[in-house]
């Protein structure tokens, strides 16, 4: 064998254990999912963790896994008072299931500030609540409908309407439409007298799932001129309309 093969078989070599540290590593810090059977085992068995809804307090409210606490995707901070203290203890974190990404954000930020013990109930509110355990209403939110606009109308209406976006950071990744303000429903428990009352609010969110309890809690604060977009900010693409 040639001293040319040889350092190239040594380099791949060396390629190959950092590949695999690197692997290794990663695998290492990534969190657990839980089913919802063992969930319901722990907890029947009253094994010392603490749940987490990390969706919105304004979702939490409305619905929730009984004994649950509710801190928001964007408020897993070192400062936040609600993270637990003890590090090494159990964490686990649900939303409202597989295609929700509030769970899986928050228990990656646990992760970064050195929480050692952290799950993900990826099946989430929704099996949990077909499966008829334990739930609970914080708020009895207002039974009401709203209007619903396609999303050319919506841009028809723009120029007299308060355009209110509620995405976090989907605004970053998908695209802001001009003109809209962008408050996340995460915030919008502690920003919505920002909004006027005196003019329509047309409620724009990521897809048409959280525009509807959005409304109900601006409702319950005294907004009467209400209405949502149909689809989301990815219907109002879909429709070629732009975004900045």
């Amino acid at each position: 064998m040639t001293m040319l093969r040889i350092t190239r078989l040594v380099s791949f070599m060396i390629f190959c254990c950092f590949l695999l540290q690197a692997t290794l590593v990663s695998a290492a810090g990534k969190f657990t999912l839980i089913s919802t059977a063992d969930l319901k085992q722990k907890l029947d068995a009253k094994e010392p963790l603490i749940l987490v809804n990390a969706l919105s307090s304004i979702e939490h409210n409305e619905l929730a896994i009984a004994g649950s606490i509710n801190i928001p995707s964007n408020r897993v901070t070192a400062d936040n008072p609600l993270m637990p203290a003890d590090k090494a203890g159990l964490l686990i974190f649900y939303c409202k299931g597989p295609k929700c990404t509030k769970s899986k954000e928050a228990a990656d930020k646990a992760m970064a500030l050195g929480y050692t013990n952290v799950m993900v109930y990826d099946e989430g509110l929704p099996d949990w609540a077909k499966n008829r355990y334990p739930v609970e209403t914080h708020v009895d939110y207002p039974k009401i409908e709203f209007p619903r606009l396609a999303p050319k109308d919506v841009q028809a209406q723009a120029a007299s309407a308060v355009l209110l976006d509620i995405r976090g950071e989907e605004v970053i990744e998908v695209g802001k439409i001009k003109g809209a303000i962008n408050i996340s429903l995460a915030d919008l428990d502690q920003k919505f007298d920002t909004l006027p009352k005196d003019k329509k609010i047309i409620i724009i969110d990521h897809a048409g799932k959280q525009v509807n309890i959005c409304g109900k809690f601006l409702t319950m604060k005294g907004c009467t001129d209400l209405a949502v977009m149909e689809g989301g900010v990815l219907a109002w693409k879909r429709d070629g309309l732009p975004t900045e």
